[in-house]
């Protein structure tokens, strides 16, 4: 039986995300569990599965849309089965014969189709009536806190045409802005975005020197996040400086070796991991009703990538080699630059890592990540005076300051913690045992 394919919802704070391609072809028959269609989040791109064996039948939207999450994106058909009148079908599922964003197979090639035309016209609006279905009750609330409504190809056309949709009065269901009034707007001569604002910076820069950069969704999101913890979470911090020669003496016989390249971050997470085994008490996190702590370790790891500042998970960190966490790590920092980690890769974890050790900052106080306990901030190793035996001597020392959400761990407990990390970090073979 056809059924409509709605946008799932991918993440707790993604309401809505810009559709990039489609996995499979009109006509085609996706397993259960295989991908279907691929949408960009301010995180990371993310795989729509399908829940069980189907055919893509028709496509409601495009590549660049922008899809509230709910909303009907395609229909399915049954492995094998017989459909019937088409405009019964589409009537069925709340649709019209011509308003389905897709071209049969075998007319996608023909420019002159009559089908094709007929899509040019109607596609918009029937997307914009089958978005209602699911967002008209709440566009009210949701209106309240800034969010402008617009059906995804009104997005679309508008971001064609350099129009500020923020400037657009919405005629759809609750003041939901349809194609029509983005239509209205270019007819009408409304400002667009690029106009309205190239005269403003050009004025700015040459007058006063700067220049605005818009926020991208990846930045809004971490601005976000960072706000709700800075603001919302009770820090303490504590502060400690590692000896670390052994661990650099270890690291370079195991470099030497040329079989696995390993860095003293990869050690920093092997550390981490041990002393929250060790410490269970810090492997936890907040919640409403409880703290819930966890037999795994699973480690957010701090990646600036180009696009921004992300944490993919090192899941079940205790039962990972060296070599392997630096294998992760790597994947990691290489799949962030090409915005290609998933969605559920950067969900989860207990406790994150930050290191800026490697761009010279010798200690800092890194921000949590809710609803995470713990951070560790890593600073530079560095050749300093220490005393060793009564007797001055040069030694490798690095410092960390570890960043705690007091709700769910008191002062002795994280201090227990971070002196099972010094340990270990001082003592790398501990890590092994």
């Amino acid at each position: 039986m056809a059924r409509l394919l709605r946008m799932p919802g991918i993440s707790a704070d993604a309401e809505e995300v810009v559709f990039l391609e489609w996995c499979a072809e009109l006509g085609s028959q996706v397993g259960a569990g295989e991908a279907i269609a691929t949408v960009e989040t301010e995180k990371a791109n993310v795989d729509i599965e399908a829940d069980d064996a189907a055919v893509l039948w028709r496509t409601l939207i495009s590549p660049g849309d922008s899809v509230a999450v709910g909303a009907p994106i395609a229909v399915l058909a049954g492995v094998n089965e017989e459909l019937g009148d088409e405009a019964e079908i589409l009537a069925s599922l709340g649709l019209t014969v011509g308003a389905v964003a897709s071209v049969a197979p075998d007319s996608a090639d023909v420019p002159d189709s009559p089908q094709v035309s007929m899509l040019e016209e109607s596609a918009p609006e029937v997307v914009a009536e089958t978005m209602t279905e699911v967002t008209t009750d709440s566009d009210a609330n949701m209106g309240a806190h800034g969010r402008v409504f617009a059906s995804p190809l009104a997005r679309k056309l508008a971001r064609e045409n350099n129009i500020a949709i923020e400037d657009v009065v919405g005629t759809g269901p609750g003041q939901r802005i349809v194609r029509l009034d983005i239509e209205r707007a270019i007819a009408s001569g409304v400002n667009s975005r690029a106009e309205s604002s190239a005269s403003a910076l050009l004025a700015s820069t040459s007058s006063a020197g700067f220049t605005d950069i818009p926020h991208t969704g990846m930045r809004r999101a971490i601005a976000r996040a960072l706000t709700a913890s800075k603001s919302q979470v009770p820090h303490f911090y504590l502060e400690a400086t590692c000896r670390v020669d052994s661990l650099i003496a270890l690291r370079r016989q195991i470099n030497e070796d040329g079989s696995v390249k390993v860095s003293v971050n990869d050690f920093v997470l092997k550390a981490v991991a041990k002393a929250l085994v060790d410490v269970p008490e810090m492997n936890v996190i907040w919640m409403d009703e409880c703290v819930r702590r966890f037999e795994s370790v699973d480690i957010s790891v701090a990646i600036g990538s180009e696009s921004g500042l992300v944490t993919p998970v090192i899941r079940g960190a205790e039962n990972l080699t060296l070599a392997r966490i630096s294998d992760q790590v790597r994947d990691f920092a290489q799949r962030a630059n090409e915005g290609r980690l998933k969605q559920h890769e950067l969900e989860g974890g207990s406790f994150s890592v930050s290191n800026l050790g490697m761009f010279g900052v010798e200690n800092f106080s890194a921000i949590l990540n809710p609803p995470q306990a713990g951070i560790l901030a890593v600073g530079a190793v560095q050749s300093q005076p220490v005393v060793i035996d009564g007797a001055l001597a040069v030694g490798s020392v690095m410092k960390v300051t570890l960043s705690v959400d007091h709700r769910p761990v008191d002062g002795v407990m994280a201090a227990t913690w971070l002196g099972r990390f010094q340990t270990l970090i001082e003592n790398p073979a501990l890590m092994f045992m």
